[in-house]
Order: structure tokens, then sequence, then C-alpha cells
């Protein structure tokens, strides 16, 4: 379990387009900068060092939300960033990522593809896949924008795709990204939403549609969500089963299953769904009032010892861990998957505040 905390607001509160939070690790002793930043920046990369570079470690970040993106504007020490199949599986991320080096840069693995990204370049990940990456010292700019945003990334392999730094349009892309980070607070809703759709022609344009099509078809997606919306709707019922969902949802069982493939099964998505609301309902305040066994029970499982068993192999913490952390006004950044960029953004502002 990571040990840095947060408290502040309960989660429920929404957050204003503009509220912009700067973070930076100075004031902290020496070991704790890099233990802190580790579990910052979980919800979209596993980060690690050199051991010889901990101690000296200082990095700072700057996130504000633009309509439903979020834009970061980071500089930080050289470092290693992972994304594994196993993370993406657990972080319910359905996003990409454009990137603009300002200064160094990162070579490594975007799925199979090697790549090798410079300052100056404009470059795309997909949170979809795997990653493994080396970074020098750098400072960049980071949009983490919904999927269904940029059509491109529904019908074109972006993943480790970029527009190098001699183009013009990478010139032009990277200040449009710039001018965002500094007028984004003070942007209204439309007219958020309206540069970051005149970001996503821009790169609509661009050499990227020469990317490799994606044999995911956009129908699939959207039946995929629509089964997703259902089981959250039936969570509290014990007996919802692959059978039960693909006649709700008019599908076949062998297209449910297929559709599930990716999150280990439809029955292993709905078990992390459950216990999903368990860890929420047992951080809440008035979670004392209910047993451990009745939050179970509501949560979908019918019995405690195995609710107990898959709740600490998903969070690393017991369900009495989790009551008894949220009762101190701790809460372990990394241990919840799932979490949102705004929710990621109130963690930030929330861990600021402690500090």
């Amino acid at each position: 379990m990571h040990e840095a905390v947060a408290k502040g607001e309960a989660d429920t509160v929404a957050m204003s387009n503009q509220d912009t939070t700067d973070f930076r690790l100075e004031r902290l002793a020496a070991e704790q900068r890099f233990a802190l930043w580790h579990d910052l920046v979980q919800p979209l990369f596993r980060v690690s060092l050199e051991e010889r570079s901990a101690a000296g470690f200082q990095a700072e970040v700057r996130a504000v939300p633009v309509s439903d993106a979020l834009l970061t504007t980071c500089s930080s020490q050289a470092q290693s960033f992972e994304r594994s199949l196993s993370d993406v599986r657990s972080s319910g991320w359905d996003h990409v990522v454009i990137q603009h080096y300002v200064s160094g840069g990162f070579t490594g693995l975007c799925g199979d593809r090697s790549v090798t990204v410079e300052a100056g370049d404009i470059n795309i990940l997909d949170l979809n896949r795997t990653l493994r990456t080396r970074a020098t010292d750098f400072s960049n700019l980071t949009l983490v924008l919904p999927r269904d945003r940029l059509a491109l990334a529904g019908s074109h392999d972006l993943h480790g795709r970029a527009i190098g730094r001699g183009s013009a349009l990478a010139a032009v892309i990277g200040g449009h990204l710039r001018s965002l980070a500094e007028h984004a607070p003070s942007l209204s809703p439309v007219e958020a939403s309206t540069a970051l759709e005149a970001l996503c022609l821009m790169l609509s344009g661009s050499d990227l549609r020469e990317a490799d099509p994606l044999v995911r078809a956009s129908a699939g997606a959207s039946v995929h969500e629509r089964i997703c919306a259902y089981i959250d709707q039936h969570l509290d019922d014990p007996t919802l089963s692959p059978a039960a969902i693909a006649a709700a949802c008019r599908v076949s069982r062998a297209s449910l299953y297929r559709l599930f493939g990716f999150d280990g099964g439809v029955m292993a998505y709905i078990a992390g769904r459950r216990l999903d609301r368990a860890f929420t309902a047992l951080s809440r305040p008035e979670a004392e009032r209910s047993s451990i066994a009745q939050v179970a029970y509501r949560s979908g499982f019918s019995s405690e010892t195995h609710f107990s068993r898959s709740f600490r192999s998903r969070f690393a913490m017991s369900p009495r861990d989790a009551r008894r952390l949220a009762h101190g006004g701790l809460h372990p950044v990394g241990a919840t998957p799932g979490v949102g960029p705004r929710d990621w953004v109130r963690t930030m502002h929330r861990l600021r505040e402690t500090l």
C-alpha cells in the first residue's frame, strides 16, 4: 500500500473548469519526494529512478481541467515510465495523451513500436496500450484527452506516433498547447471545448492519418459501453450473470465474452466494479454504520470471506484497513483503480493542501 495520503473535501464535490492545481516537492524531505511523485503519477504511469538519483529528486506539475480533458505542464528529472497490461486493465482510462516536449525527451517502446521523442516533437500515447520508456530531464505539456474527442484515435493506431519537430504543424500545435495552458483557467466551457476541437482538427490533418488502421470497430466500443452501463445499474444483484446480461443487452454470449476479453472476462469485470463500489462505500464517513458483511452483500457479494479475499487482492489492504484509513482522514492515492482525470486533479489539490 502506498503511504502518500490526502484529505480534504468529499469526492462528490464537483470541480470547476477554472480549478488549477500547482504541485511542487521542494518542501518535502529528500527521501519523501520521489515516493510521493510515484504515487501522484501512478494513475497514468509507474515511474522509477536509478537508485543514486532518488536523494536529490525534484519535480513540479501544474494541472488544469480543459472541458472534459486535462492539461498538465510538468518538469522533472530523468526517470523511467511504464504502463503494463495490468495497469491498462485496472485503470479505467479510455484516453489518448498528446504531449509536447519543450525540453528533453524519451526513448523506449510504445506497444511493440520503438520510439524516440525529442524537444519540439508532438507525440501521441494511447492509455489502452502498454508502454516502457526512459526520459531524460524534461519539461513538457501533456493533454489527457477522451478518446472520442479525437476521431482519428478510433480508426488508427496512434500509439507512439509523432509529428516531428521539423514540421511547421508541430510548431503550431506546440504553440496552441502552450497558449491553452496559459489561458485555460479563463476560458468558458464552450471556449475550452472549441479550443480542444481546434487541436483535434490540426491532428486529424497531419501525417498521423497514415498510421495503421485499428482492427477494433467503433460499433463494438458503443456496445461495450452500453453493456458496462447495464452492469453498473445491476451490481447489487447477486444473480447477475453473462446469460442475463446477454439477454438484456441483446448480444450473443460469444460476443459478450469477446467484448470483455481484454478485461479478463465479463465476470472479472463485474467483480472489479463491485469491489470499486465497496471501496467507495467503506471510504465514506457514514461507513461505520454498516458492517463489513453488509457492505459486501450490498455490493453483490454472497460471501464475506470471498469479498475480503478479493478486496485485499485488488487494493492491497483489507476492508477493515480501508475503513480505518478513511476514519483517520487518510486515503492511499494509488490504491483505488479507475481514478479519472478530474479525480486525479482533486487528489493532487488535496495533497498540496496537506503538505
